[in-house]
């Protein structure tokens, strides 16, 4: 998803917001979840912040998940390799998985990210055309 930016925050405090404006229309947990590209916890989430306070409780929801722990140099390196095919970086695919940055993070770096941070990198990144 490539939304415009409404608040000038991080990219979530905008998809929390489109979110919430397709749950006021009326849109399923799955529809949102499918179009913002939101796991099925997260969307679900969404959902109960949303009828128990309205968009201002989405808009108040803290950031969770797992703080990076690359270095600036190590995520410029690894934004600049999804750019890449991955084949440079010794696998056998043509596109990337989210399976196959979580490899090459671990090999690289000795870090083991888990999916959705992974996820969240490459809509932070705006990389999802790289992806399968």
């Amino acid at each position: 998803m490539k939304a415009r930016r409404l608040l000038g925050g991080p990219p979530w405090t905008d998809r929390r917001l489109v979110a919430a404006d397709m749950l006021e229309r009326g849109q399923s947990i799955q529809q949102v979840a499918a179009a913002l590209e939101l796991g099925p916890v997260t969307a679900r989430r969404y959902a109960a912040l949303f009828r128990s306070g309205g968009k201002h409780s989405l808009s108040q929801m803290s950031d969770v998940g797992r703080r990076r722990k690359l270095p600036a140099e190590g995520m410029n390196w690894l934004i600049a390799a999804i750019k890449h095919a991955p084949v440079l970086h010794g696998f056998e695919i043509e596109r990337w998985t989210r399976e196959a940055v979580v490899e090459l993070v671990e090999r690289r770096f000795g870090i083991r990210y888990s999916r959705s941070h992974i996820n969240r990198l490459i809509r932070d990144h705006e990389l999802q055309g790289r992806f399968r």
